[in-house]
């Protein structure tokens, strides 16, 4: 396919992203501090109080918050290229909506960015719809095959490793593939479980 450029749409786009995250300077702890100094605490300034950070803190208790500050920027998303395509495709994010997925820590975020135009309660019902399916999903896996623990996994891992240390035949051999599967999650503790019973262990 001949093009009247040599690049594509999407190459402007990636380009400019990098661009956009090169331009990103992380300050040091000393300049996050002045800065502080005179900014607004965000949630009271929310509530309509306009006490600043230096209003609140001494100086080690700026530095303090200012060291903390430094260490959330440093392993910060890029994201320039999302901000690309956002402003490109007339989108504005919303610091409103958001879905997180949790197993005893975040492992997926979606975050959510709305033409200007649309209503807050089609924003609403979009998001909310999103999340139902989710949780609906995550439902029916649950029925279909629950998950083992880590816990059950390594209980019987346990159990094969103490049958093996006596173990001198064939049985042996079996039963270290039935703890290389559990390890790789290949099968699962109820399948595992009944290989076990029906392995002969020699002793010696």
């Amino acid at each position: 396919m001949t093009t009247e450029h040599p690049y594509t749409d999407d190459d402007l786009r990636a380009e400019a992203g990098l661009a956009l995250s090169a331009l990103v300077h992380l300050p040091t702890v000393d300049e996050i501090t002045t800065s502080l100094r005179s900014s607004y605490v965000p949630h009271l300034h929310a509530d309509g109080d306009e006490a600043t950070w230096g209003d609140l803190l001494d100086q080690d208790g700026l530095t303090e918050a200012a060291r903390q500050i430094h260490e959330l920027m440093i392993p910060a998303a890029p994201v320039g290229e999302w901000a690309v395509n956002l402003g490109a495709d007339n989108l504005q994010p919303s610091t409103e909506h958001e879905i997180t997925l949790n197993a005893g820590r975040p492992i997926a975020r979606i975050h959510f960015a709305f033409e200007p135009d649309m209503p807050e309660e089609m924003r609403t019902d979009l998001v909310q719809g999103i999340g139902d399916a989710i949780n609906e999903a995550g439902a029916e896996r649950e029925d279909d095959e629950p998950a083992d623990s880590d816990a059950a996994v390594f209980d019987l891992i346990s159990e094969i490793a103490s049958k093996l240390r006596d173990a001198t035949d064939s049985g042996e051999y079996h039963a270290v593939g039935l703890i290389y599967d559990l390890a790789m999650s290949r099968t699962t503790v109820a399948e595992a479980r009944a290989e076990l019973a029906d392995i002969e262990f020699g002793h010696v």
